[in-house]
C-alpha cells in the first residue's frame, strides 16, 4: 500500500490505519517533508518504508513497485482552505506519479482525497448536496479547480487500468492538529469576515475522515463519495460555539483587498480564497458513505470544539462547550421572544 501526503496530519493517520489493516504487508509513506520522528511510534506490524520525496521523483519507482492500493492524500502546499493540509495540489506531479505506477505497479484500488468544494461554493446549491450534483468549481478559487482536475486525472487513469477509484469529498476537516488554522480561518467566524454571509457549514473530525478513507478502500468503492457528520451548523451556531471573539465584517471588494495584503505579507487576516469559499453553501449528504458501514463519531459541534481549543473555553470539554453554546443560543431566542411579548403587550395596553 502506498500513502502520499504522509507529511500531513491526515496522511499520518491513514498510515497508522494501514499498518493495522489485515492483509497489508508493506506500507510506503510518501512525503517531501516527511518527519521520521512522527512516524517512529507506528512502526509495529507490517513493514513501513519512508519515502521523503516529491511525487515526480524517480527514486519513488523502486519503492512503489508491486503496489496494489494507493491513497492519494497529498502533496498539498500553501495556505489551507478546507482543513486537508494546503490549498495547492501539484496535479502535474500527480500525473507523473501515476505514470510511474503504470510501469511498475499492479494497482487495483485508488483512493483520492478531494473536497466537497468541487461542487462550488454557491448560494444556489441545494442543501444538502448529494454525489449526483454536478461538479462546478468556482473559477476564482484555484483549490476547487485543482481538486476537480485531480479527480478527473485519477478517474481516467483508474478506468484505463481496470482499477477502482474512490473520490472522497469531505466537508471542512478539523482536529487538534489544525486548530491554529481553524482559529484564524473564515470558518471560525472570527477575525476578518465577509458581511452578509449566512451559508451553513459542516465540520468533519480527522478521526472520522480516516475511518471513511479506510472504509472506501476496504470496500473497493468506485466513484465519488461525500463525507460529513449528520446535519450542519448555521453561522449563528458556529459563533456561539466560538464564544466571544473580535470580528471585522466588510463588504466583498474591501475584504478581498485586505485579505490579499495579508496573504502577500504572510500575516493575518489570511487567505482570500477561503473567504470566497465560506461565502457560499456546499454542505453534503452522507448517505452513501454510511451505506458502506461508516458512522461519524463526532458531531459537527464536537468536531469544531475539539479543534478550537483556545481561549477561556479550553477549560471545558468539547461536549460541555457544545451544550453551553447551544444553551446560550436558546437563551437568546427566549429572551428575544420575551422582549417581543412585552412590546406587544405595551402596544395593546396603549390602544385601550
Amino acid at each position: 500500500m502506498v500513502v502520499t501526503g504522509a507529511d500531513l496530519p491526515i496522511g499520518r493517520r491513514v498510515i497508522a490505519a494501514a499498518l493495522a489493516e489485515p492483509g497489508v504487508d508493506r506500507v510506503v509513506a510518501v512525503g517531501a517533508q516527511l518527519s521520521i520522528r512522527r512516524l517512529e511510534t507506528i512502526t509495529d506490524g507490517p513493514e513501513l518504508l519512508l519515502a521523503p520525496f516529491d511525487l515526480d521523483d524517480s527514486r519513488l519507482v523502486p519503492l512503489v513497485t508491486g503496489a496494489t492500493r494507493v491513497f492519494l492524500a497529498g502533496p498539498r502546499s500553501g495556505l489551507d482552505i478546507d482543513g486537508t493540509g494546503g490549498s495547492h495540489i501539484d496535479v502535474i506531479a500527480a500525473r507523473t506519479f501515476l505514470a510511474s505506477l503504470t510501469r511498475v505497479g499492479a494497482v487495483s484500488t485508488v483512493v483520492v482525497l478531494s473536497s466537497a468544494l468541487v461542487y462550488g461554493a454557491r448560494t444556489d446549491n441545494p442543501i444538502p448536496l448529494t454525489e449526483h450534483a454536478p461538479v462546478r468549481p468556482n473559477s476564482a478559487i484555484n483549490a476547487s479547480n485543482e481538486r476537480a482536475e485531480l479527480e478527473r486525472l485519477c478517474g481516467t487513469w483508474a478506468r484505463s487500468r481496470g482499477a477502482t477509484c474512490a473520490v472522497v469529498r469531505p466537508c471542512i476537516v478539523v482536529g487538534p492538529e489544525n486548530g491554529k488554522w481553524l482559529a484564524r480561518s473564515s470558518w471560525a467566524t472570527a477575525g476578518l469576515q465577509l458581511s452578509g454571509v449566512v451559508a451553513p457549514v459542516q465540520f468533519l473530525h480527522l478521526d472520522d475522515l480516516t475511518t471513511a478513507l479506510t472504509a472506501v478502500c476496504r470496500a473497493r468503492f468506485d466513484g465519488p463519495v461525500n463525507v460529513a457528520p449528520d446535519g450542519w451548523l448555521t453561522v449563528d451556531e458556529v459563533r456561539a460555539l466560538k464564544g466571544p471573539a473580535a470580528r471585522l465584517r466588510m463588504r466583498k471588494p474591501f475584504v478581498h483587498v485586505l485579505a490579499r495584503l495579508g496573504e502577500h505579507f504572510g500575516v493575518a487576516p489570511g487567505d482570500p480564497d477561503a473567504l470566497l469559499a465560506s461565502s457560499g453553501q456546499w454542505v453534503v449528504a452522507n448517505d452513501r458513505i454510511r451505506s458502506l458501514g461508516w458512522m461519524p463519531t463526532f458531531s459537527n459541534e464536537e468536531a469544531y470544539v475539539d479543534s478550537d481549543r483556545g481561549g477561556v473555553w479550553a477549560r471545558l470539554t468539547p461536549r460541555h462547550r457544545q451544550h453551553l453554546a447551544l444553551g446560550t443560543v436558546s437563551a437568546l431566542i427566549l429572551s428575544a421572544a420575551g422582549g417581543a411579548a412585552v412590546l406587544i403587550r405595551r402596544h395593546l395596553t396603549s390602544d385601550r
